[in-house]
């Protein structure tokens, strides 16, 4: 099996608030074996780095804890909890990875997505009861991976710890749903696809990973964490049980603005205002110019995105502002950091018979500025690419 990476073309923290994104899947990601052990645990191999665990079939570490321990441990952990109507069996899963690790390029949700699609292939899970009572196609899927990372409920199947973030599912959708040379517009809680975008096929992704760790642990699980609480706190003002997309369709942004003190007092305002332009202006404007083949025209929209997540989320450094802003200058189309922030990658939509040139000089202004990322960083060309196979 391959399960690729992701990029977030945009939808900087929108999906946990039942916003828009567009999302493409990407041609690196995880090569992934499988097959049944007949034994009550599941062992997995890193091919890159040799390691080894081995997990029982109700989720408890049985060797060595490693640092990657935590998201396979989190999937077959929900898996034996949810899924129970039939004899669960272990499984040897083998895996390897050309994704950049805690790069903002979804390695961490690929990896849980990979040990899962193992497990469902080896236990032949959609002929569980479970799983036909609660998950009936691709979407939902997603939805319920989603669940799986962030320890929700999902419809009857009961939600466990999670890995601590508290994410949506946007990363679930974009690798379980895209395809080629596509990229997809997905609207969130409940999760549904509003549009398919063919890019033009003489445009490609360059990427730059910009070797600031945007791994979702420790400090950086908080920092991720406390934009989705700021968007909960602007829920929380209404008692009522809607999504902050809801919210805002409800009520209007401007009327947000005047008529509900505690956005201005709490400092929620910032926050709300990057939400409302990411997901109800720039993307739908981005969306309506490439289908029409203006792709000249997204740029600026594209820059005023990463702009936001810089001035009102506060998720962006040093490097990945340099990324952007030097990307536009050399000659992108597009460009934007995306994910969680907080370090990460930056992508630039460039022209494919430019973009070994501009990849070379994107890379060497990067590091003429930041050479202390020289080993870190990695830079490379990719299309959008396939889910999984």
């Amino acid at each position: 099996m391959f399960i690729s990476g992701r990029i977030e073309f945009l939808g900087k923290h929108t999906d946990y608030c039942g916003g828009r994104s567009l999302v493409c899947a990407i041609d690196k990601g995880f090569f992934v074996d499988c097959e049944p052990n007949g034994r009550d645990f599941v062992k997995l191999i890193n091919e890159d780095t040799k390691e080894v665990i081995q997990i029982s079939i109700d989720g408890n570490l049985i060797s060595k804890e490693v640092s990657w321990a935590k998201y396979p441990q989190t999937v077959i952990k929900r898996i034996a909890s949810n899924f129970k109507s039939r004899k669960l069996f272990g499984a040897n899963i083998n895996f390897r990875s050309n994704l950049p690790q805690a790069a903002g390029l979804s390695s961490s949700s690929a990896l849980m997505i990979a040990v899962f699609s193992a497990m469902l292939k080896v236990n032949n899970l959609p002929e569980f009861e479970e799983y036909q009572q609660n998950i009936a196609d691709k979407i939902e899927l997603a939805e319920y991976l989603g669940c799986i990372e962030n320890g929700q409920n999902y419809k009857n199947l009961t939600g466990e710890k999670g890995v601590g973030t508290f994410g949506g599912s946007q990363d679930h959708a974009a690798i379980l749903c895209c395809k080629e040379n596509i990229l997809s517009r997905f609207k969130f809680s409940p999760l549904a696809l509003e549009k398919e975008i063919s890019l033009p096929n003489d445009l490609c992704f360059a990427v730059a990973s910009s070797g600031v760790v945007a791994e979702k642990t420790g400090a950086a699980k908080a920092k991720y964490n406390s934009l989705s609480i700021l968007a909960k706190e602007i829920v929380n003002q209404f008692a009522e049980n809607l999504t902050l997309a809801q919210i805002i369709e409800k009520y209007g942004f401007e009327e947000l603005q005047s008529e509900f003190p505690p956005l201005l007092t709490r400092g929620l305002l910032p926050r709300l205002t990057q939400f409302y332009a990411e997901s109800f202006e720039i993307i739908p404007q981005v969306s309506d110019y490439l289908v029409k083949g203006e792709v000249e025209k997204i740029g600026e929209l594209i820059d005023l995105s990463h702009q936001n997540a810089d001035k009102l989320l506060g998720n962006q450094t040093p490097e990945t502002n340099f990324l952007q802003s030097n990307a536009r200058q050399i000659g992108a189309l597009a460009s934007s950091a995306f994910g969680a922030g907080f370090g990460g990658s930056v992508y630039a939509l460039v022209k494919k018979s430019d973009a070994e040139k501009f990849l070379e000089e994107w890379q060497s202004e990067y590091l003429k500025n930041f050479l202390q990322y020289s080993e870190k960083s990695e830079f490379f060309i990719t299309k959008a690419g396939v889910s999984i196979i």
